[in-house]
């Protein structure tokens, strides 16, 4: 049975509610990092990006079965770019109306911001299931998001035990 999720901003007050689905996809992220991010999101004064945010997935009873991040950053070959991270959705019976309502929510959000391109980074492991069939890329795919990049990510500070003292 497919259900129907509102979209809907999380404001940085209510992160704590969104954390049991940033502990299944991150599990090594801690409430504590994860509300000083969302807190960060939200900052009036940001560096970069020109807007960010928090986009959830709620049930009709306030439960929050989905969500992801935003930025808008204007990258040089397409302008104003949505750039989207932290994509989690959830579901015990229809996991898929879940995705759904959140591409959907991504494509007018990025409309709304006026931009030219959506960029969605998704987990690593993904990326190796790329030729299997997998419900979340065959979600994005059937959207209309193409793999255009491969992002690649190195740490830098503490723990990194390959810097030079």
């Amino acid at each position: 049975m497919s259900k129907d999720y509102n979209i809907k901003p999380l404001k940085a007050q209510n992160a704590a509610l969104a954390y049991p689905l940033i502990q299944t996809a991150l599990p090594h992220v801690s409430l504590d990092a994860w509300i000083e991010y969302a807190e960060k999101i939200y900052d009036p004064n940001p560096v970069m990006a020109q807007e960010a945010g928090i986009v959830t997935a709620e049930s009709k009873r306030g439960y929050i079965h989905g969500l992801f991040s935003y930025s808008v950053h204007n990258v040089l070959n397409h302008r104003s770019v949505l750039t989207v991270e932290n994509f989690i959705a959830l579901d015990m019976g229809d996991r898929s109306a879940a995705i759904k309502s959140l591409l959907n929510g991504m494509e007018h959000l990025a409309l709304n911001l006026g931009c030219s391109a959506i960029h969605t980074h998704i987990p690593d492991h993904w990326v190796s299931e790329l030729s299997a069939s997998t419900a979340m890329l065959d979600y994005l795919r059937d959207a209309g998001h193409n793999l255009e990049f491969v992002k690649f990510c190195k740490t830098i500070g503490a723990g990194d035990e390959s810097r030079a003292v």
